[in-house]
């Protein structure tokens, strides 16, 4: 099963991204939407895994919560992999990026690319954004929207008609000291 470990949005959080994603739906491009019921920052991506890797998953989890005190993120910005420029995944950064930057240092990630909190709002499907789709993702302001991350969560996802749909499988309470 394809795994991987994150920090779930919040109501306002998740109703605040859908409305920049209905925003971004008006301008001209061709994206796959995230679902808000799904929006989430991802700590760590674990890929394929078999069921057996479950327990030494979910250990990792219980020591790495058990080290981190809940916090606060703020969900600010606009931004895209590759650029603004050539949104291929269009996000919503974070500030306030220590804390979680932290935790998916303590679920020892793995990837070499440098770790940007984020939350994606969508992927693009087929070629490159309009200058109107582009115009749009710049011209939108910063959320500024808090949330307090309390929990992590694993996460398996399953291909569907519409992209992906997630089931949580785990969730562990951050419990370290303040």
């Amino acid at each position: 099963m394809r795994l991987f470990i994150a920090a779930a949005a919040d109501d306002e959080v998740r109703a605040a991204a859908a409305g920049v994603a209905a925003r971004l739906r008006r301008a001209s491009g061709d994206y796959r939407w995230v679902d808000p019921r799904d929006m989430h920052v991802t700590l760590r991506f674990l890929g394929e895994k078999p069921e057996r890797d479950l327990d030494a998953i979910t250990d990792l989890m219980r020591r790495a919560a058990a080290a981190v005190a809940p916090f606060e993120i703020i969900f600010n910005e606009m931004g895209a992999f590759d650029s603004m420029e050539d949104p291929r995944v269009v996000w919503i950064g974070l500030q306030n990026c220590e804390p979680i930057g932290h935790l998916a240092d303590l679920l020892q990630r793995e990837e070499t690319r440098p770790y940007i909190p984020h939350m994606t709002l969508g992927r693009r499907r087929g070629g490159a954004s309009s200058g109107e789709f582009v115009s749009a993702l710049k011209g939108l302001p910063a959320l500024g929207v808090r949330q307090s991350v309390r929990a992590i969560s694993l996460y398996a996802s399953r291909p569907a008609p519409f992209g992906h749909a997630y089931e949580v499988l785990f969730d562990v309470s951050l419990t370290g000291a303040s």
